[in-house]
């Protein structure tokens, strides 16, 4: 026979065709393209959320922006403060300054340091003859002037900022170049941008009747809005202070304005009575207007409360220096935090909080949160002034040096810092600071001149102190780890990675606790002991399971199920327990058949597993739960997890009896089943299924014994389970997302488990029936062990599933960033975080790149488990390759 002809007839090719390696060739190239490129994704979207998140941690920078003398024919006296107030625009590119030393109220363009306007006092309608103190409140024109004869009254002074309109643009502005102002009546027209340009008005004005309450030289003020009008404090130079609330009513009939006064004044003999007691010469008001803060220049401060203005209540006396002399005070953004500097360079940050050893009869007291040491340790200099951002906790410090610092409350960290003398426009150290209202410009001033610094503070509020560790936030009780990110404009935005972090972990243990055993348990069930016409039915549905959307498991776990479990608590405990129970004792009793009858049946086994064991279990559950839960609970496991009655003994006896499980087995694998092996032989099999069923009640009752001893020495010295494994009952739970994640993994580790049991060699299955292990025992200790590789494998991917599950989360947690392993507890993982709020985070601001970094640490974490999973699985698949 021809070899170059087949048997069809047909000639052979010995050569391959050109398709054939065209097609080999592409397919060679495509498989390789798209590992690289989906290896190439993996990676670029890893260094896309590092991207977004790097910015975080970039360093603060600062620079000169414009410097602007004080004539000194202007200055006045040497005593005479040159300035009383100072600040910005709304667009931080024009400064005004109200000088009293000059009398006069300036605009000043920071773009060059050139004085826009400048106007006497008398013509800018504010009365500032024999002032001696002002105080304008943050973000506002609202102030409160104090003067010599102990005379107050609240007044208008600042700029007001609005866009102009195109009909209203003169020649003269539209030349002039970006960041350029030139005056204007009562102000100044500034080009912000390229087409933009925004007018600025000088707002000055006196309000009202001066109070004149107080005899002597006033030295210190404050100011707050409130509701029904301002609320205003003084104090004067013999340490009597004066609040009161000041609401003015229009008559609608007549037009006629009425200003009511409602306040009281604390004597100076009051303020100075006491042993611990100083002459107050700093006063603050906290935002709502429910608390005065009065500091002495010895640093002993008083609290008072004044809810009821006509009857200051004093609450605690403090200490706010650091053992030296107060020197500078101002109120933080928020209005419930003060920063206090003092003569040894030292600022600290105050706020009041609710403490267990607080003597107030409010329950409350004043806490020193924060410390930041001098400038120069080694050298410190005073503190010579405080300024506070409109918009954030971020706030400056000048000393005597002339160092200026930036610092954070909330972070506890000094974000920049620069020498105001290194100008040559300041004669000694700042007497004033003012921070703009975008936080990009400063402002210092002395008697001699001002300079504005242009900045870029970053995102000072995030640190990986903040992000990592606890942090003590305003009118807190201590240092907690919080996230809370959004919230009234005065907020605290908590930045706390941990409860995130906790909760994913939370979520991803629960799930993996509840799923991975009934998922391993069902594939080595389904390849080892299922029928196959039976596997061919139950396989294809349980894998149908992985393609139902999270969004409709979250719902059914959130909305049905949820309830379902909270009407049905304690049958629900119970059945962790009986169900189990109820399958052993059930494969017991199978053993106690004839053999024809067992063979008979043993295509039906999952039947009747499935209609008889389960139904059983449940039905054994709820008739056994009111007994348990008068045993254990009291009656109430409802009020039994508030904390209301009982001991801690039932908590401990359901957390002791899987441990207390565990060690009765082995105690029976270990000594009494190799005993009854050597005893039993010879038996018939029905009277060794009675001794083993013996056993097995005796391992039962071991069980139950071990963990109440357990339980009887917890509870007896005072440890109880409540508050930490278990706690008050949530409706969305971490159990309620095992159940409803489990939809979702069992899937994913049932078939890859299957398919890796499956898959192990026969000939090691035959070999270890042929030497007569038992199916269970073949199962368990040869075909396992050889699919140990795929098995971890089939973990570590429902493992990567339940820390990225959203949805099921979002839908059954609760989504309350809480930290405590309670199962019946709620709690918020990372991807709920980013999904319900990076919609809501303004794009490049801090809640934004967070999100980003959130992202970023669950990619991380997933990255890292796989790698590591994969190095695991590769050992074990290389020693089960030996087989």
């Amino acid at each position: 026979m021809n070899p170059d002809v087949s048997f069809t007839g047909r000639a052979r090719r010995r050569t391959t065709r050109p398709g054939v390696r065209f097609g080999d060739t592409l397919a060679r190239a495509v498989i390789t393209l798209g590992g690289i490129g989906t290896i190439a994704a993996v990676l670029l979207m890893g260094v896309f959320l590092l991207a977004v998140a790097l910015p975080l941690f970039r360093s603060a920078s600062i620079g000169v922006h414009a410097t602007t003398s004080l004539a000194a024919d202007e200055r006045g006296g040497a005593d005479a403060p040159a300035v009383m107030a100072l600040g910005t625009d709304d667009t931080g590119e024009i400064a005004w300054n109200l000088d009293l030393g000059a009398g006069r109220m300036r605009l000043l363009d920071l773009a060059d340091g050139a004085v826009v306007l400048d106007r006497p006092l008398g013509e800018a309608g504010v009365g500032l003859d024999g002032a001696t103190t002002l105080r304008v409140h943050p973000g506002s024109t609202l102030a409160v002037v104090g003067f010599a004869d102990g005379a107050f009254r609240t007044a208008t002074v600042g700029v007001e900022s609005n866009f102009l309109p195109e009909a209203e643009i003169a020649d003269d502005a539209r030349r002039l170049a970006v960041g350029q102002a030139l005056p204007d009546a009562n102000g100044a027209v500034l080009r912000s941008a390229v087409d933009r340009w925004a007018r600025i008005r000088v707002v000055t004005a006196a309000s009202g009747e001066p109070a004149r309450d107080l005899s002597g030289r006033i030295v210190d003020v404050d100011v707050t809005p409130l509701t029904g009008g301002p609320l205003v404090a003084a104090v004067d130079d013999t340490g009597a202070i004066r609040v009161e609330r000041r609401s003015t009513k229009r008559n609608m009939m007549t037009g006629k304005e009425v200003t009511k006064r409602d306040g009281a004044t604390i004597p100076a003999e009051a303020e100075v009575a006491g042993a611990a007691a100083g002459k107050a010469i700093h006063l603050r008001l906290s935002e709502l207007g429910d608390q005065l803060w009065a500091i002495a220049a010895d640093g002993r401060g008083r609290r008072y409360s004044i809810r009821a203005i006509d009857k200051p209540v004093l609450m605690e006396t403090f200490d706010a220096g650091s053992g030296a002399d107060v020197t500078a005070v101002v109120r933080l953004f928020g209005g419930n935090a003060l920063a206090v500097g003092d003569a040894a360079g030292v600022v600290r940050v105050f706020f009041i909080s609710r403490q267990a050893d607080a003597t107030a009869e409010d329950g409350l007291a004043v806490v020193a949160a924060k410390t930041f040491p001098a400038a120069d340790a080694a050298r410190p200099e005073r503190v010579t002034t405080l300024a506070a951002s409109p918009r954030s906790r971020l706030f400056a410090a000048a000393d005597a040096a002339g160092t200026v610092r930036l610092l954070h409350s909330t972070a506890g960290t000094a974000v920049l810092s620069v020498n105001a003398m290194a100008t040559d426009r300041l004669a000694g150290a700042p007497r004033m600071l003012a921070m703009g209202a975008r936080e990009t410009t400063l402002l210092a001033a002395d008697d001699r001149g001002i300079v504005s610094w242009g900045f870029d503070a970053g995102y000072p509020e995030i640190s990986a102190g903040t992000l990592f560790q606890p942090v003590w936030y305003e009118n807190y009780p201590g240092a907690v780890h919080a996230w809370e990110t959004t919230g009234h404009q005065a907020f605290e935005s908590k930045f706390g990675f941990i409860p995130l972090v906790v909760g994913t972990i939370k979520a991803t243990l629960y799930a993996m606790l509840f799923a991975t055993p009934v998922a391993i348990l069902a594939a080595i069930f389904s390849s080892q002991f299922l029928h196959p016409s039976w596997r061919a039915r139950i396989k294809p549905v349980i894998e149908m399971m992985a393609s139902l959307p999270s969004v409709v498991l979250g719902f059914m776990a959130g909305l049905v199920i949820a309830p379902l479990v909270e009407r049905g608590l304690a049958p629900v405990i119970a059945g962790f327990f009986v169900v189990p129970l109820t399958l052993l004792l059930g494969a017991h009793l199978w053993q106690l058949l004839s053999t024809g009858a067992r063979m008979r049946l043993a295509a039906w086994r999952l039947p009747i597993i499935g209609c008889l064991g389960l139904p059983a279990g449940a039905l054994a559950s709820v008739v056994i739960a009111p007994l348990l839960e008068r045993l254990l609970f009291g009656g109430d496991l409802r009020a039994w997890l508030d904390g209301r009655g009982g001991s801690g003994l039932g908590g401990w006896v359901l957390a002791f009896l899987p441990v207390a499980a565990i060690v009765a087995t082995m105690f029976c694998n270990r000594l009494v089943n190799p005993w009854l092996r050597s005893v039993s032989v010879g038996w018939p099999p029905r009277r060794a299924a009675l001794v083993s069923l013996a056993v097995f009640g005796c391992g039962v009752a071991l069980t139950v014994a071990l963990a109440v001893a357990a339980g009887t020495f917890l509870d007896a010295i005072r440890l109880d389970a409540r508050g930490g494994l278990l706690g008050s009952y949530v409706q969305r739970n971490a159990m309620i997302v095992a159940f409803g994640m489990s939809f979702a993994v069992i899937p994913l580790i049932f078939t890859i488990a299957d398919d890796a049991l499956s898959s192990v060699p026969d000939h090691l299955r035959s070999a270890s029936l042929g030497a007569g292990a038992t199916p269970w025992q073949t199962a368990i200790r040869v075909i396992l062990p050889a699919a140990t590789s795929g098995i971890f494998s089939a973990v570590m991917i429902g493992l990567g599933r339940a820390v990225g599950e959203t949805m099921i989360v979002l839908m059954a947690a609760g989504n309350t960033p809480i930290m405590d392993w309670s199962l019946f507890s709620g709690f918020q993982t990372l991807s709920a975080a980013i999904a319900t709020e990076l919609p809501e985070a303004a794009r490049g601001s801090s809640h934004y790149r967070v999100l980003f970094l959130a992202a970023l640490t669950l990619f991380s974490l997933t990255f890292v488990l796989n790698t590591v999973a994969e190095i695991i699985r590769e050992r074990f698949r290389r020693r089960s390759h030996e087989l």
